[in-house]
């Protein structure tokens, strides 16, 4: 069931928690960073910034031009300028799908995630079967704690595109997140399967066996998250704990003491 009214958090610290909460979990997760392989932008990379140094650009539809200078803006670290032109944009052409995308990244990395998914519940009734919008919009439901709204985005992106990693991912996140943790270590292990070098992906599939208490495979897919990014101090400090509880007190030092390394001084 679709939230009536959606509060909006008092203030940028408070909205970040929000998003990024993740109470309940044998270890935090892993920071967004590293979850970067899975855009909520995924077309942006396809669209040439800089209108004034393209020659076609002149000769495209105004609203394409408008959106190529929003996201020259948002590429030089101008997110106010991008996300006003993006309003103006939408404002004008209410059923400009990319647009939309685009605003609703920005305002939530910019702590507005409900006028994200204000501008997400647009697009996909322009476009109901684009499954990029539904994962983007599940993502966002699902840092919010969103799970019925979040699950069901997701599993309609599975439907519309079954090989996505990206839809199995955060599907995974939200079946930990709900507290069923076998579910989730099967989204996570089809997610490795279509990406076997995303690192959250491992690093997930860890905390979630750790949650069944299948310490051994929880250990392979931890090592498998710290081959893939040994910077990342979360999966050491798990696969420390997973090894206290195994009673290899040694291996369990090593890894709190590279963990410790990790950090950022």
């Amino acid at each position: 069931m679709r939230h009536a009214r959606r509060s909006r958090a008092g203030g940028r610290e408070q909205a970040i928690d929000e998003l990024f909460s993740t109470r309940g979990l044998e270890a935090e997760p892993v920071g967004r960073a590293l979850d970067a392989g899975f855009s909520l932008r995924p077309f942006a990379a396809d669209i040439p910034t800089d209108p004034s140094l393209d020659p076609l650009a002149e000769a495209m539809p105004p609203a394409e031009r408008e959106l190529r200078r929003a996201l020259d803006a948002a590429a030089r670290n101008r997110p106010l300028e991008a996300i006003q032109r993006l309003q103006e944009l939408v404002g004008r052409e209410a059923a400009h799908v990319a647009a939309r995308r685009e605003l609703a990244t920005l305002l939530e990395s910019a702590g507005d995630p409900d006028g994200a998914l204000e501008h997400l519940d647009a697009a996909v009734s322009h476009a109901p079967d684009d499954a990029g919008l539904h994962i983007a919009r599940g993502t966002v439901h699902g840092r919010l704690k969103h799970y019925p709204e979040a699950e069901a985005d997701l599993r309609r992106a599975l439907k519309l595109t079954p090989d996505s990693a990206s839809a199995h991912h955060q599907l995974g996140l939200v079946l930990f997140r709900k507290g069923v943790a076998p579910e989730a270590a099967a989204s996570f292990r089809k997610a490795i399967a279509l990406l076997p070098e995303h690192a959250a992906s491992h690093y997930y599939l860890g905390e979630a066996l750790s949650q069944v208490n299948d310490h051994p495979a929880a250990l392979a897919a931890l090592h498998q998250a710290i081959a893939l990014a040994p910077g990342e101090a979360r999966a050491y400090q798990l696969a420390g704990r997973i090894l206290d509880k195994l009673k290899r007190p040694e291996e369990a030092r090593e890894m709190y003491r590279r963990a410790r390394e990790a950090r950022p001084a």
